[in-house]
């Protein structure tokens, strides 16, 4: 498994500032997960890059379509810093378009490694194609919730919500899962179980304000988008005034 390091552990691997650190997150060059308002960083990716090698295990980095991602990065950021759940919006494609927000210490773990990443980005493919249901289990057995993200008509992703149970698991089938996780990523189970404790269980008194959580997120992009749409029309037409004949 992949530890995990801090930003200023990156930067003394790297010999790089700060700046230059998040720079590199914002553009794709480094991959990271985010635990509450804290960035963390694969070890083994950071380390190839300090041995000048492109990390191996890097997944590919969305195209946002010129998203205003900064934007929609900071709403969810709010999102799971309230409803305290993790967050995260992705393409059609399933590809993750921000980073993930307050992502548990299970979750994190699994997004540590390269197969897990993968299986993770497959299970958001398959919601945002083929979603019946606001609610979704992942191949990792927890639940989420998710609302629709349109623009123009059309409709450009998915705003999920969760890491969470809406019931408790049976322990036998919780220990079975997790023997399965830890087998398929290379993660010692042990660790994966003492951090699948802390995945919260969601009462039924809580899931009507959960169903409606990420339709306000999803909402709140929206209207950044259509104010986005509204600012290009406007600059479209004052290029075309000040054209010369």
């Amino acid at each position: 498994m992949d530890d995990l390091l801090t930003a200023r552990e990156v930067q003394d691997l790297l010999k790089l500032d700060r700046i230059t650190i998040y720079r590199m997150v914002q553009d794709g060059r480094l991959r990271g997960v985010k635990v509450g308002q804290q960035w963390r960083f694969a070890r083994e990716e950071v380390e190839r890059m300090a041995g000048g090698k492109r990390p191996a295990s890097a997944a590919p980095v969305p195209a946002d379509n010129g998203l205003p991602v900064h934007c929609i990065q900071t709403i969810q950021d709010l999102f799971s810093d309230v409803s305290t759940i993790g967050s995260l919006f992705v393409g059609m494609d399933g590809a993750a378009i921000t980073q993930v927000s307050h992502p548990c210490r299970f979750c994190q773990l699994i997004l540590s490694t390269l197969s897990g990443r993968q299986a993770c980005q497959q299970s958001w493919r398959d919601y945002a194609q083929n979603s019946r249901s606001s609610y979704m289990t992942c191949h990792a057995g927890l639940q989420y919730v998710g609302a629709p993200v349109s623009d123009r008509g059309e409709q450009i992703g998915l705003f999920i919500s969760g890491q969470f149970y809406l019931h408790a698991p049976e322990p036998a089938e919780e220990n079975q899962r997790i023997q399965r996780l830890a087998d398929e990523h290379g993660i010692p189970f042990e660790t994966l179980k003492q951090a699948a404790a802390s995945i919260p269980v969601i009462e039924p008194a809580q899931r009507s304000a959960l169903e409606a959580w990420p339709f306000s997120a999803s909402r709140a992009i929206q209207s950044i988008l259509r104010e986005r749409a509204g600012f290009m029309n406007r600059l479209q037409q004052i290029a075309s005034l000040t054209q010369i004949p």
